[in-house]
């Protein structure tokens, strides 16, 4: 069955709900959920990305997460919540941090930010997560060219909304 997808406009207000594939293909505006998860030894939990997915196949994920879909409506915390459960086995408090406008592939998605922390074990989705790397701040950001772009744009905003709450 074809996931679908929300679609939002300029205000990150929902204007329509298409099929993923057409989501893609046409650099719709959709939103998205980004965790970041750290450990108490200040590590980050840094998916790679299986070579099947629709984005950026191969790449690192410097974020938990992934598109809101139609069945999570307009519940990003369900999605972020979901996608943590889905990819890693993970269950965790989550802070909310707010939506991020970010710019990709000639469109633009809203991001819903969320850090936790973590330190149990995991088990990753094998359809979507071929491996996890457990980086430094350094580590990631030495390595940001090989992730996702939108995922790292989120990493950072993270960290800093993280760091102006402490």
């Amino acid at each position: 069955m074809t996931e679908m997808v929300l679609i939002v406009n300029e205000d990150n207000e929902i204007t329509g709900i298409v099929p993923r594939p057409e989501m893609r293909a046409g650099h719709m505006p959709h939103r998205a959920s980004y965790v970041l998860l750290e450990n108490s030894s200040g590590r980050f939990f840094i998916e790679k990305r299986t070579l099947t997915k629709d984005y950026c196949p191969g790449m690192l994920d410097a974020c938990i997460g992934g598109v809101v879909t139609a069945e999570d409506g307009d519940h990003i915390q369900e999605s972020a919540r979901r996608e943590l459960l889905e990819e890693m086995g993970v269950e965790t408090p989550l802070l909310w941090l707010g939506w991020l406008r970010i710019c990709v592939q000639d469109s633009f998605l809203y991001g819903g930010l969320f850090y936790g922390r973590y330190d149990g074990s995991f088990v990753m989705q094998p359809e979507e997560v071929a491996d996890v790397l457990m980086l430094t701040e350094q580590e990631v950001l030495a390595r940001e060219f090989e992730a996702a772009p939108d995922s790292i744009i989120a990493f950072k905003e993270i960290l800093k909304r993280v760091r102006k709450q402490a």
